[in-house]
């Protein structure tokens, strides 16, 4: 992304941080939780832009659904 925002850096962060969430220790059982937290990520990027808006639902940015899948990896702000 070009010139992107501060919430389009914390989606990239999210995606980053999702590989090594998955495989802590603690967590490391829940396959299912880690497909589908990887699965919304991908499915409701952040569109280019000044003020993104979700590629998925085409609420503002970051929606619902991937405000709780990047805390989830660990990325708050």
């Amino acid at each position: 992304m070009n010139n992107e925002t501060a919430e389009q850096n914390r989606y990239q962060r999210a995606m980053g941080a999702l590989p090594a969430a998955s495989r802590d220790p603690a967590t490391a059982g829940h396959a299912v939780f880690w497909d589908v937290t990887e699965k919304i990520l991908k499915e409701h990027p952040p569109a280019e832009g000044p003020e993104p808006t979700c590629q998925g639902c085409g609420k503002r940015w970051p929606c619902g659904p991937v405000e709780s899948a990047m805390q989830q990896v660990g990325v708050r702000s």
